[in-house]
């Protein structure tokens, strides 16, 4: 087992004898909304590390095993989305609030709907959509950005990157690529040691790297060393978030 995440298994029965929809209100709501929109698949419940939190999610797994459905706890500790690595989602529910972006990327990720407690000054049912940049390697594996990504060398004497837009390569030694968003485009930026910054707009990217190693960095968080070829594109609506 992982030593920074946890793998919880839905236990029958409630706990304390305390009916879970007491524990803290909005959980009966979101899991009505969730148990609506399953296929069979897994919800997401992304809670923090406090008790609080802990107690939260352990009432809201009870509240969908009652309706038939299989949830998983995820943190935001690195590794916790492992445990969705063999699962299809059907919604990520968030219990972080919006002080974590990590929820959001998930749902974007896994091409699920997000499901939030309402504000005290929204109505349910509000739902918000936001384009995301999508982001695939080789083995068909998915990500997902919600503002930003950038790859750049760790050493610029060593490294380089080629970038593809419509079959037309271009080679940068050196060189780093930030992408953004703009009117349902990619928007990128290019710069090298010995190469001007270039500025253009694209439907979809490929960047392949070469030589050492590079850092991807994904809305401002490093991910790790990357080492090959990622393709992007502006995904259209690619974050549904739904206040219930």
């Amino acid at each position: 087992m992982n030593s920074t995440t946890e793998v919880l298994s839905t236990r029958s029965g409630r706990t304390s004898g305390q009916d879970p929809a007491e524990v803290w209100a909005p959980l009966a709501e979101l899991a009505e909304a969730a148990a609506a929109r399953t296929s069979g698949s897994t919800v997401a419940i992304n809670r923090g590390f406090d008790r609080k939190a802990r107690e939260r999610a352990r009432a809201l797994r009870q509240l969908l095993e009652e309706r038939g459905v299989h949830a998983t706890e995820i943190t935001p500790a690195p590794d916790s989305e492992e445990l969705l690595a063999d699962s299809s989602v059907d919604s990520v529910i968030n219990l972080v609030g919006t002080g974590s972006w990590q929820p959001y990327r998930l749902a974007a990720k896994e091409g699920a709907e997000l499901l939030a407690p309402r504000p005290e000054e929204g109505e349910a049912g509000e739902s918000l959509r936001r384009d995301v940049i999508a982001m695939s390697r080789q083995d068909s594996s998915r990500d997902a950005a919600l503002s930003r990504v950038v790859v750049l060398p760790e050493n610029a004497t060593e490294g380089s990157i080629t970038l593809n837009r419509g079959g037309e390569p271009l080679s940068i030694p050196g060189g780093q690529v930030t992408i953004t968003l703009h009117e349902g485009q990619l928007d990128v930026r290019i710069e090298g040691p010995s190469y001007s910054e270039q500025h253009f707009t694209a439907d979809r990217l490929s960047v392949e790297t070469h030589g050492g190693p590079h850092r991807l960095i994904r809305d401002e968080m490093p991910i790790a060393e990357f080492e090959g070829s990622l393709d992007f594109i502006c995904e259209r609506d690619g974050l549904v978030v739904r206040s219930v």
